[in-house]
C-alpha cells in the first residue's frame, strides 16, 4: 500500500461485521462469533457456517480464510461456502483469492501463489511487507526483489523489471508505482504514462486518480518536518483538473466522491463542483445511490441531493452492498438494515476483535 488512508468509521465497521471482497457471489455471507469461534451467517442472522475457528475473513471468489489452532502451530487454510475445507491449514499467512489466485506464506516466510486445489503456480520467493497488496489485478501482480518491486503474470514471469520503491496494483489499465520518494503512473509495459511527481498517489478510479501535493512523511505527529499537504484529482494524461485543495479526498465512487476541508466532509463531482455541502464529521463514499455520514455523534445515510433517507441514529454504519448495511447501535449492539432503513437482523453481543487469538501452547 502507497498511502496510509483516513481510517473511516464506516471502513472500520465494514472490516468488523462483514467482509465483501472481489467476486463473492449471492447471497452473502456475514461473520458471526459464538464462544469465541468464528463461523458465518445470511443476512437474516441465520447460521450457514457454525462458529468453528479460530479466526475468519471474508469470502472472495467462493473461498475464505480460516484460522486454525494445528498441532504445529497456528496456521491458516480456507473453506468453501459449506464450511467445508477447502485447502488445507498449512500456510503461515494468507492472501484473498484475486483473479483465481491467492498469496500464501510458508515456514520460512516466504510468498508465493496457490490455485483453488492448494497447489503452488508460483512458488514461494518473495519477501512481502505487512502492507503489500498481495494479490492479482488485471493479470498482473506486484512483487518485490530485494529491495525494488517489479511485476509478474500468473506464470511466475517478471513482466516489469523490478525498479521501483513501491508499487501498487493496476487499476483501469495503470498502477501507482514510487521512485525516490515521488509517484507516477505506468502502464502494463512499464512504461510511464504519467511521471513520478506527486508526493502521493492513489489509484484511478472512474477516470481520475486522487494525489497530494506537499505531504511529507513524519514519524510521529511532534516531527516538525512532517506535513499533510493537500489532495486534488488528475487525469490519465497527469493534469490537474482538481486542484490540490483538500486536506483529504477520496476516490470517486458513482460519480462523486468524499472531501474533507476544516474537518468537515462532503461530496464533490468530476468537475469539482460542489455537489453536497461540506458539513458532515465523517462521510463513506457512494454505494447503491446512498452514502453514510456522520452528524453530531451519529451515523445516518444520504441520497445524491444531500437528503436524509435513513436518520441519524447509529454509532457506526457501513457501505450497502447488495442492498444490505452493517449497522452499530452502541458498543454491543449490531445489525443490518435494507435501504429503506428497516432492520433485517439486530443482535446484542460482543463486536469482533481484529486480531486472531495466540493458539495455547
Amino acid at each position: 500500500m502507497l498511502v496510509i488512508r483516513k481510517n473511516f468509521c464506516v471502513v472500520l465497521l465494514t472490516i468488523v461485521m462483514w467482509a465483501p471482497t472481489l467476486g463473492q457471489e449471492n447471497p452473502r455471507l456475514f461473520i458471526v462469533e459464538k464462544n469465541g469461534l468464528w463461523g458465518f451467517a445470511d443476512a437474516s442472522g441465520k447460521l450457514v457456517i457454525k462458529p468453528q475457528f479460530d479466526s475468519v475473513e471474508g469470502f472472495s471468489e467462493g473461498l475464505a480464510r480460516v484460522y486454525i489452532c494445528t498441532r504445529t502451530g497456528p496456521r491458516w487454510g480456507f473453506i468453501d461456502r459449506t464450511g467445508a475445507m477447502a485447502i488445507k491449514a498449512n500456510f503461515l499467512d494468507t492472501h484473498d483469492f484475486s483473479e483465481g489466485l491467492a498469496a500464501v506464506m510458508d515456514d520460512q516466510r516466504k510468498w508465493g501463489f496457490i490455485d483453488r486445489t492448494g497447489s503452488y503456480v508460483i512458488p514461494p520467493q518473495f519477501s512481502f511487507s505487512l502492507v503489500d497488496k498481495k494479490r492479482f489485478s488485471e493479470g498482473l501482480a506486484a512483487v518485490k526483489f530485494e529491495d525494488k518491486y517489479g511485476y509478474i503474470d500468473k506464470t511466475g514471469k517478471v513482466v516489469i523489471e523490478p525498479e521501483f520503491d513501491d508499487a501498487d496494483p493496476f487499476y483501469e489499465g495503470l498502477a501507482t508505482v514510487e521512485i525516490g520518494n515521488k509517484y507516477g503512473f505506468i502502464d502494463k509495459k512499464g512504461e510511464f504514462v504519467i511521471k513520478p511527481q506527486f508526493d502521493l498517489a492513489v489509484e484511478f478510479s472512474e477516470g481520475l486518480a486522487r494525489v497530494n501535493i506537499g505531504y511529507v512523511f513524519a514519524w510521529n505527529d511532534l516531527d516538525p518536518k512532517g506535513r499533510d499537504g493537500k489532495w486534488g484529482y488528475i487525469d490519465r494524461t497527469g493534469e490537474l483538473v482538481i486542484p490540490a485543495r483538500y486536506d483529504f479526498a477520496a476516490s470517486f465512487s458513482e460519480g462523486l466522491a468524499v472531501v474533507r476541508v476544516n474537518g468537515k466532509h462532503g461530496f464533490i463531482d468530476k468537475s469539482g463542483k460542489l455537489a453536497i455541502e461540506i458539513r458532515y464529521e465523517d462521510a463513506g463514499s457512494f454505494s447503491e445511490g446512498l452514502a453514510a455520514v456522520e452528524v453530531d455523534d451519529k451515523w445516518g445515510y444520504i441520497d445524491k441531493s444531500g437528503k436524509t433517507v435513513i436518520g441519524h441514529q447509529f454509532k457506526d454504519a457501513s457501505s450497502f452492498v447488495e442492498g444490505i448495511a452493517s449497522i452499530a447501535v452502541g458498543h454491543s449492539d449490531e445489525g443490518r438494515i435494507n435501504k429503506a432503513g428497516k432492520y433485517v437482523w439486530r443482535k446484542v453481543e460482543n463486536r469482533r476483535s481484529f486480531a486472531a487469538k495466540p493458539c495455547p501452547r
